[in-house]
């Protein structure tokens, strides 16, 4: 109850959020609301004991009185702490499930979004909200929302039994509440913000730290540490006085509850020995109302405690909610297409794409026919928009206007985790996944045999180097694939797409990170792969495009020329420029000699 008084109403929505979470388990809610209930009417008995020995034991001298209700303090102890047991036990418990079921709903929602979300958000402010943010949340909904509940049974119980007894007493007591009301009501306006800029301070020291340790091999290649140390400890500085600041909210107001709830007591024993002197109340009475009095403070002088806790809670909450409310830009459409057998046929009609909220055009009324099994390189400058052509087919981006169809089906009538299973794609950049060889292979097909990823990894010409790893394919490669090279993280990349036997087979410049002779080996292999299966080829290098059925030129988002190799240099153009360029010191029709002789003997 003074909780709820001392959150802002506009807060209300986020709590109610949060305390959803709990909803799940009200089975063991209600368990551990028996247990405080039992436990408070036993925190109650010792009380009534002591009133008994003060009134009517030790008056009457009577010892064996005495014997017998401190026998009732040991058995009331007794039953107390297995009430506690079980109270502790089960709301630790169900803090825990709290915990796990956000962080799960967290995860499993980032699952959905799409890449360019990450980008925008930055993957140390998502770890920051994984972590730090959600044990905010867990402290509150798991433990401090139940010792809510707990200090509300107490103070409703204890009230009412003190006011049993005296309640002119009672009210008081409650003459000095209304000032620790007060602070803690101003100590709730300030130490709300001052939590909010603690966690965003937090998320952005996470950030840099994240960016430290990826990049340390670049930040040692140019000498960067003492600048990124500089840049650590300004972030680091700013975290530092944020929780000053509020530690200075909290050094305030802490003393000043802690000296209203004992002046709490103060007044009580004054008025109550004077009571006790008229005669208008008895001996034990005081005594028990003195052993009773925390029941009513200690709710109150907890009240500046939970707020805090609440208050961080309620900071962490809108951070893990902007997570939970972002809508998938891609996502599925109700009863969506399944493809079993795919052809490969792949069409763009006028597509034109541009990034959310700018209005740059990165493609612009692409037409483009892929017939199955044809094999297409994509050619063009930096910028030229050949990887945004190529992300629209697994819809990690989806067309602003145009349609793309697959076997004549629109993109976005077909399932996702459907169409995405027939794409098989090696990118410039891979990740690997700190785990074996082995498992980097299988990621998309986690059933596969040792003797198809043994094949992939022939294929990919990556098992000779595996094999001579210290554990083969068994070897962990490290976070991030850091114990491997750029073109052996690469041949791994490219032996994953190729054990999922793709209907279509999409390469981002897959290998422009090896070495010209593994680069042959790697398209001799290529060569039986291909067969029968659409394959799309980005390409820096020309020596990949010699083998396509077709080659596409992009030049600033839009298709500039379609044609074969010989076609397309004979007559002027980018692509005949290139291959000038990089066959500069041989005339054309030389270096196509060279280009073809080379592709017959690597």
């Amino acid at each position: 109850m003074f909780l709820f008084l001392a959150i802002e109403e506009n807060l209300m929505t986020n709590l109610s959020r949060l305390l959803a979470f709990l909803k799940p388990y009200w089975a063991y809610l209600g368990a551990v609301l028996l247990a405080m209930i039992a436990g408070t009417l036993l925190e109650i008995s010792p009380a009534m004991l002591t009133r008994e020995i003060v009134d009517t034991a030790l008056p009457a001298n009577n010892l064996s009185l005495v014997a017998k209700l401190s026998l009732g303090f040991i058995g009331i102890a007794a039953l107390r702490g297995l009430v506690n047991y079980i109270q502790w036990y089960v709301q630790e418990m169900v803090g825990q499930k709290v915990i796990y079921d956000i962080r799960q709903s967290v995860h499993d929602h980032l699952q959905t979004l799409p890449p360019s979300y990450f980008s925008s958000m930055g993957t140390g402010q998502i770890m920051s909200r994984l972590t730090s943010d959600v044990d905010a949340v867990q402290q509150f909904v798991g433990w401090g929302a139940l010792l809510m509940m707990q200090i509300g049974i107490s103070f409703a119980v204890s009230s009412a039994f003190l006011g049993y007894m005296n309640w002119k007493l009672v009210l008081v007591t409650y003459t000095t509440f209304p000032f620790l009301f007060r602070t803690v009501l101003w100590f709730d306006k300030h130490i709300k913000p001052a939590w909010e800029n603690v966690r965003e301070v937090m998320g952005t020291l996470t950030e840099a730290l994240q960016e430290n340790i990826t990049g340390i091999r670049v930040v040692k290649a140019f000498a960067g540490e003492e600048r990124e140390a500089e840049k650590f400890a300004s972030k680091n500085s700013a975290h530092y006085e944020a929780n000053m600041q509020r530690a200075r909210v909290e050094s305030k107001a802490q003393p000043l509850m802690d000296f209203q709830t004992g002046l709490s007591v103060i007044v009580m024993m004054g008025v109550g020995a004077h009571l006790v002197l008229k005669e208008e109340m008895t001996l034990g009475t005081l005594f028990a109302f003195y052993t009773l009095i925390w029941s009513l403070i200690w709710p109150v002088r907890m009240l500046g405690w939970l707020v805090n806790m609440a208050e961080q809670a309620l900071a962490a909450a809108p951070r893990l909610f902007e997570i939970l409310d972002a809508k998938p830009a891609i996502s599925d459409i109700d009863n969506p297409v399944i493809l079993d057998d795919v052809r490969g046929h792949v069409v763009f009609r006028d597509v034109t794409f541009a990034f959310p909220g700018d209005s740059r055009e990165t493609l612009k009324n692409i037409s483009l026919e892929i017939q199955p099994g044809e094999r297409v390189a994509v050619v063009g400058g930096t910028g030229s928009g050949k990887s945004t052509l190529v992300n629209l087919l697994p819809r990690f981006l989806d067309p602003t206007t145009g349609t793309i169809t697959l076997d004549g089906h629109d993109l976005r009538d077909i399932q996702l985790r459907s169409l995405r299973s027939h794409i098989g794609l090696v990118l410039q950049d891979n990740f690997l996944f700190s785990a074996t060889v082995k498992d980097n292979i299988a990621l998309g097909k986690p059933d596969a045999s040792p003797e198809e990823i043994r094949r992939a990894a022939e294929l990919a010409q990556a098992s000779s180097f595996i094999e001579k790893l210290p554990k083969g394919f068994e070897t962990p490669v490290g976070e991030r694939g850091i114990g491997l090279s750029g073109g052996q993280k690469q041949r791994v990349a490219l032996a994953r797409a190729l054990l999922m036997d793709p209907a279509i087979l999409i390469l981002d410049e897959a290998t422009s990170s090896v070495d010209t002779e593994t680069e042959y080996l790697i398209q001799e292999g290529l060569e039986e792969v291909m067969q029968g299966r659409t394959s799309i080829i980005i390409a820096k290098r020309l020596s990949t495009t010699r083998g396509a059925d077709k080659i596409v030129i992009m030049d600033g988002g839009e298709i500039t020329q379609v044609g074969t190799h010989e076609e397309l240099l004979s007559s002027p153009g980018f692509y005949r420029n290139l291959f000038e360029s990089q066959f500069a010191q041989e005339d054309v029709e030389t270096a196509l000699t060279l280009e073809l002789d080379l592709s017959k003997h690597p």
